[in-house]
């Protein structure tokens, strides 16, 4: 099957009205398709990524699966998953099968495979774009444009870590990543661990953000009038500011031992000298 007939529409259940945030099939934006593996003239990297890459979500599934649950990521979508690697150019890594072709490879009903290809994108395993056509009807004699097969495609950046590892355990330096960042829970699912290392990252930047302020603050107090270091000290409350003075046996007015009894911190070895 050519990379050109996987993306034709298939029956009558193609021919509708674009979805939302559907692109041309033209536009940059629909151009997701990416391969992971070095490109050779018999594909045999990408066929070698296509049998680790299902049989690394199947354990994957069984790793992050609740005790006395069901799997996550079904027998059923690992079908659609290899249905999905059946379709896909090994050179370009297109691949837009519209979902009779997914049902049809992967023996599942239609209304299977859309609930199996979202479980297995709500797991991050695979992704895809919603791609519009022209329908060459006239102005006003009908819609513009009609949806055509969406563009499926594997987020590196997205995957867990968990089937990342093992992919570059597994296939070394014939692995193409296409992004360093990755997102998962660790060598462990264990979600309370990542949201408290989360608050503990938040906590220490709150701490150094709060030093830094009071830094800054220290510094400017270091320059400041006399009268702008008791403001600060009773909140700008004269009585109070006016028995710190008499507390020091000041008049109203300040002078350079006021301040170095109120702060006593910029020196005044200059003056000594």
């Amino acid at each position: 099957m050519t990379a050109a007939s996987i993306g034709q529409p298939h029956g009558r259940h193609e021919k509708r009205g674009p979805w939302r945030k559907s692109y041309d099939v033209e536009d940059v934006r629909a151009q997701v398709f990416q391969i992971h593996w070095e490109k050779t003239d018999k594909n045999e990297n990408a066929l070698k990524f296509f049998d680790v890459f299902a049989k690394t979500v199947v354990s994957y599934s069984d790793h992050i699966r609740a005790a006395g649950k069901q799997l996550p990521i079904s027998m059923n979508a690992k079908a659609i998953l290899e249905a999905l690697f059946s379709v896909m150019d090994g050179k370009t890594g297109r691949c837009d099968p519209c979902l009779d072709t997914i049902a049809k490879r992967s023996r599942l009903s239609r209304r299977t495979v859309v609930r199996q290809l979202d479980a297995l994108r709500e797991q991050k395993i695979i992704n895809w774009v919603r791609r519009t056509v022209k329908t060459g009807n006239a102005k006003g004699e009908g819609p513009q444009r009609h949806q055509t097969s969406n563009a499926y495609f594997i987020d590196m950046l997205k995957l867990p870590v968990e089937i990342v590892r093992t992919l570059r355990q597994k296939l070394g330096d014939k692995l193409r990543e296409t992004a360093r960042h990755l997102e998962g829970s660790g060598i462990v699912p264990n979600r309370l661990g990542i949201q408290a290392e989360r608050l503990l990252k938040s906590f220490a930047g709150a701490m150094s953000a709060s030093d830094g302020r009071e830094r800054v603050e220290r510094r400017a107090l270091v320059s400041a009038s006399a009268d702008t270091r008791l403001a600060l000290m009773y909140g700008g409350d004269l009585d109070a500011m006016r028995e710190h003075e008499e507390m020091l046996g000041l008049s109203f007015g300040h002078s350079a031992s006021a301040t170095l009894a109120l702060y006593p911190v910029d020196r005044t070895i200059k003056g000594k000298d």
